[in-house]
């Protein structure tokens, strides 16, 4: 409680007040930035420790999201056109708050992008989003195989602002694309489908890490358009993948008989 007793008195309080206001616009952001960084969500799995980040869908539900998790080694020098080899784990705590690297890739489809090449061949990654970091949650399980003519696309082709509003865990993974992933000279020297047995050795970490992201091995669904679709009704027919899904839908596609590598 104070007396203002003359229009100098006056004018200084009423300016100071102006002042307290402006820092505050300035500081509660940054305060806010501090806190959610402080508080990213956590998980442990056999790997290592993983830090993610906070998203928010369209419903306002915040849900976590961990990026760019390595689910198979770079299939890079000696691995290069080998079946993929699981990941090793890590010292310390990974930062998974960004996707991984694409796979190289040129954007076919996009005109002013053919003749453009993007990605590292060090992209065999995967993202996870949850709104349950349980190991007791047991949520049923979605894993998205993206599109793109086995020639493009990512995991970050999925938004989950459309999905994790419902109790389900969301999986989205990069696999090898064009000639580095299914290229093929019809024998034991270079058979070829590197890109699909991506997709199996990211179902098998799946099977392996679910569920300390609440998410139970035993419900998964596997879905994808184009040749996502493609992949997920191979998945449906291969002896490889036995056991790993309990359910599965795509968009409507041809089934390719050979894949364009150029």
């Amino acid at each position: 409680i104070f007396t203002v007793k003359d229009n100098k008195t006056s004018s200084f309080c009423f300016h100071s007040l102006q002042n307290m206001h402006s820092i505050a616009v300035v500081i509660v952001p940054i305060l806010f930035r501090i806190v959610v960084s402080q508080n990213s969500p956590f998980v442990k799995i056999p790997q290592g420790d993983l830090k993610g980040k906070y998203f928010i869908t369209r419903n306002g539900r915040t849900i976590s999201g961990f990026l760019g998790i390595p689910y198979a080694e770079a299939p890079i020098g000696e691995l290069r056109f080998k079946n993929p080899k699981s990941a090793n784990g890590w010292e310390g705590v990974r930062k998974a708050d960004v996707h991984g690297n694409v796979c190289p890739q040129n954007n076919l489809l996009i005109p002013h992008l053919r003749n453009i090449t993007i990605g590292n061949e060090d992209c065999l990654y995967l993202d996870v989003y949850t709104p349950a970091i349980n190991n007791n949650a047991y949520l049923p399980v979605m894993v998205f195989i993206h599109g793109g003519g086995f020639f493009s696309g990512s995991s970050s082709d999925v938004n989950p602002d459309y999905f994790l509003d419902r109790d389900i865990v969301l999986v989205a993974m990069n696999y090898r694309l064009g000639a580095l992933g299914f290229l093929s000279t019809e024998d034991n020297i270079l058979p070829g489908n590197y890109g699909l047995k991506d997709q199996t050795e990211a179902l098998n970490w799946v099977q392996r890490n679910i569920e300390h992201f609440g998410g139970n091995k035993n419900l998964v669904t596997i879905f994808g358009e184009s040749a996502g679709g493609a992949s997920v009704s191979l998945h449906t027919i291969s002896p490889l993948s036995h056991g790993k899904i309990s359910s599965h839908f795509k968009s409507n596609f041809k089934l390719p008989v050979c894949v364009y590598t150029g």
